[in-house]
Order: C-alpha cells, then sequence, then structure tokens
C-alpha cells in the first residue's frame, strides 16, 4: 500500500471521541491533535482523567464523548470494554462509526454489533507509548486495520484515521477482526509474552544455578536477545547468520532444534486452536471475574526473583533512558 497516497483530510473533517486516556489512548488523542483532527476526550476521574488535563485537553463524560462525535474509539483493555460499551451504547447516533485497537472483545462476542453502526479496527504493532514515541520523531509504526462490513467510504476513513495516529511505518495492512484478534494472541503467547519470556527466565535460572555469575547470565541470556531481534529484523533469517559468528551460528543450528522442536510445535497448535474456538477467551474473562488471582500471583514472584534482581541492578547503568 503507498502510504503517501493516503490523504488525512478524510478525518480532519470528522470529530473524534478518544474513550479512555491510558496507555493507548494517551498516544492515538495526541497524535491525532497534531495531525489537525478534533479529538475529545472521555474519561472518568482517576489517573487517566488527570494525565488527558495535564496533556491540555478538557476531559468530559462517555455520553458527551460520544454525542459530539462522528468516530468512537474504544481505547480500554480489552477486559473492560464489554461493560463500558454496554453503558454507553444508548448514546449512538445512527450511523456512528466505532473502532477499536484490537479485536477480542468484537470478535469474541464482548459487545453487541448494532446494525445502525458501522465498526472498524486500527492497531499498532507496538504498544501506545512506543507509538507516541515514533510519532514525535517523525515516523511511525507497521500497522493493521479492519471493518465490519465492506465500505469504500469508511475504508479511505479509516487509512486517513490510521495514518492521523501514526500507522505509517512502511506497512498497513488490511485484516479482518478474527485475524488480526488471532494473530495478535498466538504472537503474544507463544513468542512475546509467553516464549520469549521463559525462554530467557530459564536460561538465566541455569547459568546461575550451575555457578555463573548473575549479571553475566542477564547479559547473555536476556540483554543479547534485544540486540539479536534487531540484527534479524535489520538483516533478515539469511544475512543474520553472516552477522553472528560461525561458532554462534553452529551452536545455535545444532542446539537450537533440541528445545525447539516438533513437541513444541504440536503445543502450539493446541494453544492456537484454544484461541480459534473461544476457550483462552473464555478462561480470560473467568480469570477476570475471579480478581486476576494468576497474573497477581506471578508479578509477586517476578518482583522477588533473582532476575528482576540482576535487572535492577544493572538497570541503573545500562538500561533505563535517561529523561
Amino acid at each position: 500500500m503507498d502510504l503517501n497516497s493516503i490523504s488525512l483530510g478524510a478525518i480532519q473533517e470528522k470529530t473524534v471521541a478518544i474513550l479512555g486516556y491510558g496507555n493507548q489512548g494517551r498516544a492515538q488523542a495526541l497524535n491525532l491533535r497534531d495531525s489537525h483532527v478534533k479529538v475529545i476526550v472521555g474519561a472518568r476521574e482517576g489517573i487517566g482523567f488527570q494525565l488527558a488535563i495535564k496533556d491540555r485537553f478538557l476531559p468530559v463524560s462517555f455520553e458527551t464523548a460520544i454525542l459530539k462525535a462522528d468516530v468512537v474509539m474504544y481505547l480500554f483493555p480489552d477486559q473492560i470494554i464489554p461493560e463500558i460499551y454496554l453503558e454507553t451504547k444508548k448514546f449512538f447516533k445512527p450511523n456512528t462509526i466505532i473502532g477499536f485497537a484490537h479485536g477480542f472483545s468484537y470478535h469474541f462476542g464482548g459487545i453487541e454489533i448494532l446494525e445502525s453502526c458501522q465498526y472498524f479496527l486500527a492497531g499498532s504493532k507496538g504498544a501506545g507509548a512506543v507509538l507516541r514515541d515514533a510519532f514525535e520523531r517523525g515516523g511511525g509504526l507497521p500497522g493493521v486495520y479492519a471493518l465490519n462490513k465492506e465500505n469504500p467510504e469508511l475504508e479511505n476513513l479509516i487509512k486517513s484515521y490510521s495514518k492521523a495516529i501514526g500507522l505509517t511505518g512502511h506497512i498497513l495492512l488490511k485484516t479482518s477482526f478474527q485475524e488480526e484478534t488471532e494473530c495478535d494472541l498466538f504472537g503474544e503467547q507463544t513468542v512475546l509474552c509467553g516464549g520469549l519470556m521463559q525462554l530467557m527466565e530459564a536460561a538465566f535460572e541455569t547459568l546461575v544455578e550451575n555457578g555463573l555469575n548473575p549479571e553475566m547470565a542477564f547479559l547473555e541470556c536476556c540483554y543479547e536477545a534485544k540486540t539479536i531481534i534487531e540484527l534479524w529484523m535489520s538483516y533478515g533469517p539469511h544475512g543474520l547468520t553472516e552477522k553472528i559468528s560461525a561458532t554462534a551460528f553452529y551452536g545455535g543450528l545444532t542446539r537450537g532444534h533440541r528445545l525447539i522442536n516438533e513437541t513444541i510445535k504440536l503445543e502450539m497448535k493446541k494453544i492456537f486452536k484454544e484461541i480459534r474456538d473461544g476457550s483462552f477467551a473464555k478462561e480470560w474473562i473467568q480469570e477476570v471475574e475471579n480478581g486476576q488471582p494468576s497474573l497477581i500471583k506471578e508479578r509477586t514472584r517476578l518482583r522477588n526473583s533473582k532476575l528482576e534482581e540482576t535487572y535492577q541492578t544493572l538497570a541503573r547503568d545500562c538500561f533505563i533512558p535517561k529523561k
């Protein structure tokens, strides 16, 4: 897709309500305003409300924001969207355009799809803070968009919206609510927040248990993961092999498959099946209804772990960006 051909004009003619002023809501609201789009922030009293004021917005109630807007964005965590949508759908005008940054609530039936409204998603391949930082530096992030019904006028508006929030990192893919949701959840669970995190911690623990310095273990098994990923993304799978030592290439070739083998791939297929058939969504909703005990327990474990202690020791000098 030629991103240069996308005009901001379509979205600049609309008023956008950003409901929720957290990580994603703040980034999109600020980027829209800097793209000369009229933005209304809907927020309840709390940290987000105060942050919106600090950012020179005048936050209003959800009702007021929705009634004044042409486009309404629900930028809350997945587990919160259904409740707020249920409370606020009575304020929708006919032909209200409703957007999300992720398809979870739409795809898994967490919200009622109204025939009188139009629905879309526009999501960045990166967290809100990363999107904002890229936008401020004059760039953007790769992104995806989807619409619930084929409509050339709506698609043009979504592309315009996507450009306005900074989804201009050379790639803007058209997808579907189902595909975006399944890919996003699978990537998080098997690589980004599951496989990679578990792999780094297990490797770190193995070295420490064998008597090696925790700081050396952290640098080798955690910090260098960042540098390898950067090389991989810059040069590709084949190019990476020419940027690392022959020893590293051979060691990874001959030992890597002992970790990532057919057994692991079978488990990945099971994980994907749990996503597609909705069982993961049901499990997560139950976790939320129970007060998120698994998340609380894991955060406590990590906070008291040797890995966290080592990170904090090194982070003071090496990793935390200087403001």
